[in-house]
């Protein structure tokens, strides 16, 4: 075992990362609901200003990086246009704001029309595979870029800009609302037939397809959900950012971001986007834009190339393999199961 092991077993030992999985197992819902309401405090300890705002742009990514790991790391079809349904829903809540002076509805509506947006363009871009698919969605990204320049409703270029009554606090909760129901509604799925298929998807999808599943159904049906929640953060997010236009409300800088997260955390698992989301904004909102204004992208491509060589897994599945890997040494280096000797029930050499 080398240095750099013996140090990792003393700072994080395995049977202590198990034992953090297992109860987290255990206590999922009751975890969730602890978390929501440490969040509801926040903007009682924080007050309504700029701490309020980044901490409301905290949850709003870790929905955004959740929203993509539904695709990119549960089914295994990494998508670089999930900005779209953010565009989406971010102009449709504008829109119904500016000319009917509504919020909810609109937010609603933003969801609503992200889902259908999804379920469309799924159905034909979901049976591509691989780097056509991730090509194809950059595409769909940047047509309604340019769509949105050119049509009067949106105002083109010049975009929307309104000034809102609503406090920090109602987007703040709004933001919070929606990862609380997006994590419950992911963990709860993830113990259903529909989450086990698209992780059987991601792992052979061939397979899957002999076995005579629709696996487009399923695929189309996840990017829908990723959809939804995607569009309704853009909603919330047009109006507390006081103005949208073609370049902020399909930011490609945020389309990498995003996915930089959720590898961050690691994907295919829910605390992990999550924590990659909150975790990295911050320190972009916090630090980087403090110290290195400029570099934000370049300092971003350097976190995403140090994780990938690191931890490709993300963090919370370097944790998930540490404590799987506990099994392995309690039998002496054999699989699980197994006695030291290398045979179930054998005697040790």
């Amino acid at each position: 075992m080398s240095s750099l092991d013996t140090s990792l077993d003393r700072l994080v030992p395995p049977t202590r990362v198990r034992a953090w999985f297992e109860f987290g197992g255990r206590h999922a819902w009751t975890l969730l609901g602890v978390g929501l309401l440490v969040g509801a405090v926040v903007p009682f300890v924080v007050g309504d200003g700029f701490y309020l705002s980044v901490a409301g742009e905290m949850l709003m990514f870790a929905v955004l990086a959740l929203s993509w790991d539904i695709v990119g790391g549960q089914t295994g079809y990494p998508s670089f246009g999930q900005m779209a349904f953010f565009g989406i829903g971010g102009y449709v809540t504008a829109i119904m704001f500016r000319d009917f002076g509504v919020f909810w509805p609109g937010l609603v509506l933003a969801g609503v029309l992200s889902l259908v947006a999804a379920a469309v363009i799924g159905a034909v871009v979901l049976r591509l595979r691989g780097g056509y698919f991730a090509i194809a969605t950059l595409g769909i990204l940047l047509t309604l870029t340019e769509i949105t320049r050119n049509i009067s409703i949106t105002n083109g270029v010049d975009g929307i800009s309104f000034l809102s009554t609503l406090p920090a606090t109602t987007f703040y909760y709004v933001f919070l609302g929606l990862l609380g129901v997006e994590a419950g509604l992911l963990y709860y799925l993830s113990q259903t037939r529909f989450g086990y298929t698209l992780n059987a998807i991601r792992d052979d999808e061939a397979k899957v397809n002999a076995m005579g599943v629709n696996t487009t159904y399923y695929k189309v049906t996840a990017w829908m959900l990723a959809a939804l929640f995607t569009g309704m953060a853009g909603g919330a997010w047009s109006l507390f950012n006081f103005f949208i236009d073609p370049l902020t409300a399909y930011n490609t800088a945020w389309n990498v971001e995003l996915i930089a997260m959720a590898l961050l955390g690691g994907t295919g698992t829910i605390v992990g986007p999550i924590l990659g989301g909150m975790g990295l904004h911050a320190i972009i909102r916090l630090f980087v834009e403090t110290y290195f204004t400029g570099w934000q992208l370049g300092l971003l491509g350097l976190i995403i190339i140090v994780t990938i060589i690191v931890v490709p897994s993300g963090v919370v599945g370097w944790l998930e393999e540490r404590a799987s890997a506990m099994d392995y040494y309690e039998h002496g280096g054999g699989a699980a199961g197994e006695e030291s000797g290398g045979e179930t029930g054998g005697e040790p050499e």
